[in-house]
């Protein structure tokens, strides 16, 4: 079996944080706010097609119970979510080629709802349960989506 190693990601508000390159964030790739243009993770600069908004499936009245909110990673535990895109048109998340991470407007599909699983500490995907990975083992630039490991580096 092989083994993978998967990022963890913090939600701090309005950016999505890799954890072990703590200056590194979610970026739509050449600040364009096109369909299926890819997800990469880069430095962080501040500009807008940095920030996301991260929108829960159902509406939220006030705080919510105990055990649900993690507050080290920001998210409600297994709770349905979009990550928009805070660039014009307000494209989602979602993924491309069935791996590759890009932004395209909202369609309704699963490919655009995820939710944080506490077990793994990772974003997962609803429609095949994968993680958000950074390529080549977290060594590349390019987002993606991929089969959550147990495995740890």
């Amino acid at each position: 079996m092989t083994s993978r190693w998967f990022q963890l990601f913090k939600w701090r508000a309005p950016f999505l944080h890799n954890e072990k390159e703590n200056t590194k964030v979610a970026d739509v790739q050449s600040a364009l706010d096109t369909e299926n243009r890819q997800i990469l993770m880069v430095v962080k600069h501040g500009k807008l097609n940095q920030q996301w908004d991260v929108v829960y499936k159902k509406d939220w009245k006030g705080e919510p119970g105990t055990g649900q909110w993690n507050r080290d990673f920001g998210m409600i535990v297994n709770k349905d979510m979009h990550i928009i895109s805070a660039l014009g048109s307000g494209r989602y998340i979602d993924f491309f080629d069935g791996r590759n991470m890009v932004i395209k407007t909202q369609n309704g599909r699963r490919t655009q709802l995820w939710y944080f699983h506490q077990h793994s500490r990772t974003v997962r995907n609803r429609y095949n349960n994968q993680s958000f990975d950074i390529h080549n083992k977290g060594k590349g630039t390019h987002m993606q989506v991929y089969s959550t490991s147990s495995n740890w580096w």
